[in-house]
């Protein structure tokens, strides 16, 4: 691009590669601090165009009386502004090497602690490797500036078609491992069975073999201790059973017992742990069979003579503990359940947001619009935080976290009205399309994320709508519901387990195989062709089978009276018969399943004193 004068000139740098970078990762503080180091190249990027005489458009750093929230705030990683200059190419190079600095800064951090057991060549070549860069820019002369705007994205579209092909620089051996975590990159150790003991010491599994940037991720919590605590799925599952534990005395009691057994098993083995074993300090792996072996793996060095021993003695006392507790609350109808092995992924985003920006006439209606999504940003950290989530990126109208089964419906709703809230004021009609996975803390989490978008991207088809999937481990039952906001799902949902003694799951999965039924008689069928008459069957068939598949301690009077006006409810919206009657069957399903993976304290709160 011929190069001019001193003008105005609106520019636009992208940095990449993001869903490559975010996605591989295989615990939850991986994935959060791709997301995190993503946004910290934005925001240096950011900074160095208004250093230069810059006007930010997008994003835009929103000023709060809590300092670190702006510094918590995920930047996305796009930049938009408008500068006075003669050298774009020249203020493109400058942010680029802000950008390439701050990386590099991060990766030197890490190549110091982790020492000398790595190929630093290969080292080398991998961070340098990393980064992608676009810049494109379009002179204000004589242009509007939402012509502007889309002559820009444009070029830096086509600018993103072209790859920087660069000479491969091979390895330093032949035969290197490939990374455990990408397997387009080399592992960077060298002795590795050498340093078996120091790596577990830094996070790292004996059976990892880790390329340069799956190192950086993983050190995360070494090199930046300052940062906030970021739990694990395992932990996230855990919380409702933790506020157990909190409230409940004779479930307190228990695990204080159990926590004090594990730590006689550990000492009459000479077994030193990183991590306290108390009631007040715990792991949540310590509860859950399962993840014992990974507990004892990273936390406590243990011979391997003794590992598969002490496995088996811990698991034993934690079903002996899990038995003693089921056994009082039957005696005493105490209501006991034990910790939930599963939790809540969530995946939002904002709909039409491509329209709304084309709509866009002046820069300081793109001010004014970023700044809102700003907002929109600060306000899901905030939710997120109130629910017991963890947020992995919230920039602009993307949202990714995740949460415990039983909080998880209330965030949505939150994200919702806080999206239509902080949007309201700069475009009409703002709706936000949110996708839930109930997902086992055992799935690999690229699946889950891969789960989560595919209910993003049912709630996306119809728009301003949630979508919650549920998948149980190893197969099985797999439910997929869909509903508008307008019909306020999640007060229907809470509604239908408010009413779930009038139902059982027999009730519900019939409905689901009535569904399956018509379906097929449809099929080139005209007498169900007529909507009104189909609704008005499907209907008396709902009614006719709550009455059939009733609790027996229910009498029909009070069904009729309290349910088939509530299923009547549920099943009367403006979708097609039997999608109706698909989305009712769905809906009483999910409700079951949440119920059991989700169980909260307040069903054990009669027996606080107990």
């Amino acid at each position: 691009m011929q190069e001019h004068k001193s003008e105005e000139i609106m520019m636009m740098f992208s940095i990449g590669p993001v869903q490559e970078f975010i996605a591989q990762a295989r615990r939850t503080r991986d994935l959060w601090f791709g997301s995190h180091l993503l946004s910290e190249l934005s925001i240096a990027g950011a900074r160095k165009f208004t250093e230069l005489g810059g006007r930010l458009v997008f994003p835009v750093m929103v000023p709060v009386a809590n300092s670190e929230q702006v510094e918590k705030m995920s930047a996305p990683n796009k930049i938009l502004g408008l500068i006075n200059t003669d050298q774009p190419s020249s203020i493109a190079w400058q942010v680029r090497r802000a950008i390439t600095g701050k990386w590099k800064e991060y990766a030197r951090a890490a190549e110091e602690k982790i020492g000398r057991i790595i190929n630093i060549r290969t080292w080398d070549r991998q961070v340098s490797d990393l980064l992608e860069f676009q810049a494109a820019w379009t002179v204000m002369q004589g242009l509007n500036y939402d012509k502007a705007l889309g002559r820009t994205e444009q070029l830096l579209a086509a600018r993103k078609t072209l790859r920087d092909f660069k000479q491969n620089n091979p390895g330093a051996m032949y035969g290197e491992k490939k990374s455990s975590l990408d397997g387009g990159r080399e592992s960077v150790w060298i002795n590795h069975d050498k340093n078996i003991e120091r790596l577990s010491r830094l996070g790292i599994k004996e059976n990892e073999t880790l390329d340069a940037i799956s190192v950086i991720k993983r050190l995360s919590l070494i090199l930046y201790p300052q940062q906030d605590r970021f739990h694990s799925v395992c932990e996230t599952a855990f919380l409702p059973f933790q506020d157990q534990i909190r409230n409940v005395t004779y479930i307190s009691s228990a695990v204080t017992d159990y926590l004090h057994t594990v730590n006689e098993l550990l000492r009459e083995r000479n077994i030193k742990t990183d991590k306290q074993t108390d009631s007040k300090a715990y792991d949540a792996r310590l509860f859950y069979e399962r993840r014992i072996e990974d507990y004892l793996e990273e936390c406590v060095m243990v011979p391997e003579v003794h590992k598969e021993s002490l496995k088996y003695s811990i698991a034993t006392k934690l079903e002996e503990m899990y038995g003693q507790l089921e056994k009082k609350s039957r005696d005493h109808q105490l209501g006991f359940s034990r910790p939930t092995p599963y939790y809540a992924f969530l995946l939002a985003d904002g709909d039409r947001m491509g329209e709304h920006l084309r709509n866009i006439k002046d820069e300081q209606s793109h001010i004014e619009f970023s700044t809102a999504l700003s907002r929109f940003a600060l306000e899901a950290a905030k939710i997120m935080k109130e629910h017991q989530g963890q947020l992995v990126y919230g920039g602009g109208d993307d949202v990714m976290a995740y949460l415990p089964v039983h909080t998880c419906l209330d965030a949505a709703n939150e994200l919702r009205k806080a999206f239509i809230d902080k949007m309201g004021s700069v475009i009409s009609n703002p709706t936000l399309s949110v996708g839930i996975v109930i997902a086992h803390m055992l799935e690999p989490l690229e699946e889950v994320r891969y789960m989560a978008h595919e209910a993003e991207r049912q709630a996306k088809r119809t728009r301003n709508a949630l979508a919650v999937h549920f998948h149980k481990r190893g197969g099985g039952d797999l439910m997929k519901v869909a509903m508008p906001f307008n019909l306020h799902p999640v007060e229907q949902m809470k509604a239908l387990r408010e009413h779930k003694v009038f139902f059982s799951a027999q009730f519900a999965y019939e409905l689901r195989s009535m569904y399956q039924s018509y379906e097929e008689m449809a099929t080139g069928s005209s007498w169900l062709s007529n909507p009104k008459l189909l609704a008005e069957l499907l209907w008396m068939e709902i009614e006719r089978l709550a009455f059939k598949k009733k609790p027996e301690r229910i009498d029909k009077e009070t069904i009729q009276e309290q349910w088939i006006p509530k299923l009547k409810e549920l099943y009367d919206t403006e979708k097609e018969p039997l999608e109706r009657l698909r989305t009712l069957a769905e809906q009483l399903i999910l409700t079951i399943h949440l119920e059991k993976v989700g169980m909260t304290y307040e069903e054990t709160a009669a027996s606080k004193t107990s």
